[in-house]
């Protein structure tokens, strides 16, 4: 095993490695499968282990509805299903932005990334200087934690949190060891004259893998393998899959012959390839005895983009780019199997800026150390949580959001609002009305005003402006959003037909 097991620390985690599964029997905010979890009984409470390696997967605007642990009809995911029964699968996870650059700030940050005025997708606008287009400098993020802890550390993808030209913006500027990835543009068969793959700083001049999801996960197995057997790692596998364009392989696309809608038969077999590559991720941590010691994150950036890739967030009302939930609730599965339980469902919501506390926690490094006043962590560890030793008490009591001049929401409990400039605030109950089909604001005009409120004091509590603001045609495209109708069933024939709402 590359990681020797102290049994008698407890500030030092294991790897953990994300999984999803059905739940049986329930305790707090938790439910255990019974089989697999009930004979991994606690293996964390006598033990406690070298520093974790840490893999986060990250999918690109995929379906909160499109993987088999969410009820997927049309496309099997027994790669990602495996990750969930061998671990915690959180239903109500959410992420910090509704689209994607906005949201990877707040992921690798920790903080809400509207605190430093990156609310809308990164503009490549000639009239905004150089110093705005990317996460500000003094903005640490997790390799910059982990790195002085003695991770090596990698991303692997899709950046798009910064300039290719400017050495502080770049990734190997900001914590991570190697980079192999874009900056933000997709097109999954890349061409070397395209220059826009880069290995460091140095645009690759040969396409070894003629498809970029097989090609990132070659990566990442070879950074794996290259970094020395006592050295913890820390890898960010930034897919820019199942994200336009829809491109697939073509024995990938045959697997879907049966769906007759073409862009849904597309976007199904790139998630067909994204399983497939998770499984062969896994499989090369068994196969070098690290998987039980790797704490593994699953998730999506941002709900799925349903009009662009004809992704499903079923039973999600919207999509990606606006507040209702089709747009900020996303799949999440947490593996670690010798550090968290396996075969269990965790229903509390939760946010990916809980994602580098709980990282720090895992590795061993006190919150205490990386806070200061001008950089408080808007995360908590989410450890406890996921373990079941906090019963039914949640990470988070309240959640906010803000796409400036598009919209803002907040959730207190299970009430939320969403506020936009196209129409009067609306409030929902997230208990009883997941889909967000009841508008409940007139019937309770005294939790509009509350949460209101409660949504203005934290807009105070922001400091920055935002840096970088949208066209008026994404103004436009928002409002669309936001009066589209949305499907809210998994489909039963081959075609996905949207409801009237």
């Amino acid at each position: 095993m590359r990681h020797t097991l102290n049994m008698y620390r407890w500030n030092f985690l294991p790897s953990l490695t994300l999984f999803v599964s059905f739940s049986f029997l329930t305790f707090g905010g938790v439910t255990a499968a019974v089989g697999q979890g009930s004979e991994r009984a606690n293996p964390w409470q006598a033990s406690a282990v070298v520093k974790p390696n840490v893999l986060l997967i990250l999918a690109d605007d995929m379906g909160y509805a499109d993987i088999g642990c969410h009820g997927s009809t049309q496309i099997p995911t027994p790669n990602i299903d495996a990750l969930a029964q061998d671990g915690v699968l959180c239903t109500q996870a959410y992420v910090s932005g509704a689209v994607c650059s906005p949201s990877r700030a707040g992921i690798l940050t920790g903080r809400y990334q509207q605190r430093f005025g990156w609310e809308h997708n990164f503009a490549f606008n000639p009239h905004v200087i150089p110093e705005y287009k990317a996460v500000p400098k003094d903005e640490r993020m997790i390799p910059q934690y982990l790195r002085p802890a003695g991770y090596a550390t990698a991303i692997i993808g899709k950046w798009h949190l910064g300039l290719r030209d400017i050495k502080w913006q770049h990734p190997l500027g900001r914590g991570f060891d190697y980079y192999f990835g874009r900056y933000g543009g997709h097109g999954h068969f890349p061409k070397a004259e395209d220059r826009n793959i880069l290995r460091g700083f140095d645009p690759v001049t040969e396409i070894e893998v003629p498809y970029t999801t097989d090609w990132y996960t070659k990566e990442a197995i070879d950074f794996i393998d290259r970094t020395p057997a006592d050295t913890p790692w820390f890898l960010y596998l930034s897919h820019d899959t199942p994200h336009t364009p829809l491109q697939a392989k073509q024995d990938d696309i045959a697997r879907f012959s049966h769906i007759k809608d073409e862009k849904r038969r597309v976007y199904a077999a790139m998630q067909h390839c994204l399983d497939e590559n998770i499984g062969r991720l896994v499989k090369h941590l068994k196969d070098t005895d690290q998987y039980d010691q790797t704490l593994i994150v699953f998730f999506s950036d941002n709900g799925g983009a349903v009009t662009a890739n004809a992704s499903l967030n079923s039973p999600l009302w919207g999509m990606k780019g606006i507040l209702y939930e089709g747009g900020i609730r996303v799949p999440m599965i947490f593996s670690w199997p010798d550090g968290l339980p396996s075969g269990v469902t965790y229903k509390q919501p939760l946010i990916t800026l809980d994602l580098l506390p709980t990282l720090l926690s895992a590795a061993g490094i006190e919150r205490t150390r990386v806070e200061h006043t001008k950089r408080k962590l808007d995360g908590v560890n989410l450890l406890p949580y996921l373990r079941g030793e906090f019963g039914d008490r949640r990470p988070h009591q309240t959640m906010y959001w803000r796409i400036a001049q598009k919209g803002a929401a907040v959730r207190d409990g299970d009430l939320k609002l969403i506020r936009t400039p196209f129409k009067l605030p609306m409030l929902f109950d997230l208990g009883s009305d997941v889909s967000e089909q009841s508008d409940l604001a007139s019937q309770q005009p005294d939790k509009v005003d509350e949460l209101m409120r409660k949504l203005n004091d934290w807009e105070l509590t922001l400091d920055a402006t935002p840096v970088i603001l949208e066209s008026v045609k994404w103004q436009r495209d928002s409002r669309k959003k936001y009066e589209a109708p949305y499907e809210t069933d998994q489909p039963i024939r081959s075609t996905v037909e949207v409801s009237q709402r």
